[in-house]
């Protein structure tokens, strides 16, 4: 099933709130195996919220899931716009107005509440009703021909409450096969050569879809399948997981981030810092922090350049030095990030290249 998300809401394209509700939709889609291309936001604009659905729909998408727009106000139009999108009449339901009636006046504790409640109570017709039990408006499925269009509430909680507990049950229904995914990181070997590596095998993918990422630190093999199971999946993969894994052996870095894979080899430490800048206190290289004698020591220094700072490095830890230099845009205090993984990724390779040439 091809999915598409609409969130409704002006405050999400001022930046006055985070637009965490398609995550969450996302991830339940995922699992359920749907395919997601597009997602849009919108302001509350009734023409731009139509011109969305009707180009979700040409882009071919199975179902539209919209969260915002479903409260009292007069603002308040998704259910509306929708069901006027999709030729539907709303109507008035009367066990629907008693649960609006019953929460409204728990909530206020007053049974005289203001009627723009009973907008809520509006449903187009024959529409699947989505139990709403942490907020006051209800979300619901409607349909017509082969379009279907979900509207969830905009309130993170009450979304994902609906979302998890009337929506994914729903959905269940339509269950395809799950899409899983397995990552090799690798280390100490760029994406042209690893592509070169693997050119057969990629260019040969058929059941395994086989994508190359690199960063600044790391490159990563990503293998992905459709699957009804992990174990099914697991049977998919394994061919072209052991091919790769034995042409990558000596660049894989078991751990899952950079960092791990380092704090597991970094041996005693200490930085000695030569001028005024600082790397932040929460970076933690390795497991000990030493001024002895056999400690590793990591002299740090700064220069200017007109475009921003260089930050030096020299590891001496033995009788071994290297020396590396970190280019950082107007300053280096904006780059901390940036700064970090170099460090982390030179002293990995520093410490895997000289474990090595002691073995051999």
């Amino acid at each position: 099933m091809k999915i598409e998300i609409i969130n409704v809401g002006t405050e999400l394209l001022l930046g006055e709130i985070v637009n965490t509700n398609a995550t969450e939709i996302q991830k339940v889609c995922r699992e359920l195996g749907f395919s997601i291309f597009y997602q849009t936001v919108v302001g509350d604009n009734p023409e731009r919220f139509k011109e969305c659905l009707e180009t979700a729909f040409l882009r071919g998408a199975d179902m539209v899931i919209t969260t915002g727009g479903l409260g009292p106000t007069a603002d308040d139009l998704t259910k509306e716009l929708s069901a006027e999108y999709l030729g539907l009449k709303m109507e008035f339901r009367e066990e629907e107005a008693k649960k609006v009636f019953d929460k409204c006046s728990f909530l206020m504790g007053s049974d005289q509440i203001p009627k723009t409640n009973y907008k809520q109570a509006y449903y187009p017709q024959g529409a699947y009703i989505l139990e709403n039990d942490v907020g006051t408006a209800n979300g619901c499925v409607m349909s017509n021909g082969q379009k279907r269009i979900a509207n969830l509430p905009g309130p993170p909680k009450e979304m994902r409450y609906v979302l998890n507990h009337a929506l994914l049950p729903y959905l269940e229904h339509y269950r395809e096969d799950k899409i899983y995914t397995y990552n090799i990181n690798t280390m100490m070997i760029g994406e042209s050569d690893m592509a070169q590596k693997l050119k057969d095998i990629v260019d040969n993918q058929k059941e395994v879809s086989i994508a190359l990422y690199a960063s600044e630190d790391h490159c990563r093999v990503r293998l992905a399948v459709k699957a009804k199971s992990q174990t099914e999946a697991d049977r998919y993969v394994a061919s072209a997981k052991h091919i790769i894994e034995e042409r990558l052996k000596e660049y894989i870095v078991k751990e899952e981030s950079l960092n791990e894979a380092l704090f597991a080899i970094m041996p005693p430490y200490y930085i000695d810092y030569k001028d005024d800048f600082r790397l932040p206190e929460t970076l933690r290289l390795g497991k000990h922090y030493s001024h002895s004698k056999t400690a590793m020591r990591l002299e740090i220094s700064k220069s200017k350049h007109r475009l921003g700072d260089i930050i030096s490095v020299t590891i001496h830890y033995g009788d071994i030095t290297e020396a590396f230099e970190v280019a950082a845009l107007k300053d280096a205090a904006l780059s901390y990030a940036r700064i970090e993984s170099r460090i982390v990724a030179n002293l990995y390779r520093f410490l895997k290249k000289n474990t090595r040439s002691k073995r051999s």
